[in-house]
C-alpha cells in the first residue's frame, strides 16, 4: 500500500509569532534578486490567465484574490519576500520554487519537542506554518531532518524536493 500525503488546498503564510499572516503583503520577483524592485508576473490560476497585482494581499494567513484564498503561480523559479501589514519583513527567499508546478512536498506535525523527521531525500526548502526556515536551522543527514530547536506543537512543517 503507498502512502499519500494530504495537502491543503491553499498555500498558508504565518507572521513572526508563527500566527496566521493577516493584511500582509506578499511579492514575487525575478530568481535571485529583490522581488519588490525585480517582480515578475504572477498569476493566480493553472491556466496563467488572471494576472496576480503585486504585492499579493494575505487575509488569515492565506493569499486572496477577490476575497477567497487562492493559489499563486509562476512560470519561473522565483524569488519571494512576504511582510506583515506593517511592512515589515518576515521572510525573504532569494531562489524559491515552492509554488511551482512538479513540487512534492511532504507534511508532516510538530509535537513541540521532535527535533528528528525522516524524509525521503535532501530537501530543497522547508516551510514551517508558512514560513521558510533558513538552512542554519537544521540539519539533513542519513535520510532525517534535525532542526535545532523542535517546530511548535501543532504546526505543520512542509519539506520541498
Amino acid at each position: 500500500m503507498s502512502a499519500l500525503s494530504v495537502q491543503p488546498p491553499y498555500p498558508a503564510f504565518a507572521d513572526a509569532s508563527g500566527q496566521p499572516l493577516d493584511d500582509g503583503y506578499i511579492w514575487i520577483g525575478a530568481v535571485n534578486l529583490n522581488p519588490i524592485t525585480n517582480p515578475i508576473v504572477a498569476y493566480w490560476n493553472s491556466a496563467l490567465t488572471i494576472t496576480a497585482v503585486q504585492p499579493i494581499r494575505t487575509s488569515g494567513g492565506y493569499p486572496v484574490y477577490q476575497g477567497t484564498p487562492s493559489r499563486i503561480y509562476t512560470t519561473s523559479d522565483y524569488s519571494i519576500q512576504v511582510q506583515n501589514k506593517n511592512a515589515t519583513v518576515v521572510y525573504t527567499s532569494l531562489n524559491d520554487n515552492a509554488f511551482s508546478g512538479g513540487s512534492v512536498v511532504s507534511n508532516a506535525t510538530g509535537t513541540g519537542s521532535q527535533t528528528i523527521f525522516s524524509v525521503s531525500s535532501v530537501p530543497s526548502a522547508i516551510y514551517i506554518n508558512g514560513v521558510y526556515q533558513n538552512q542554519n536551522t537544521y540539519a539533513f543527514a542519513n535520510g532525517n531532518v534535525t532542526f535545532t530547536q523542535a517546530p511548535p506543537l501543532t504546526s505543520i512543517i512542509e519539506f520541498v524536493f
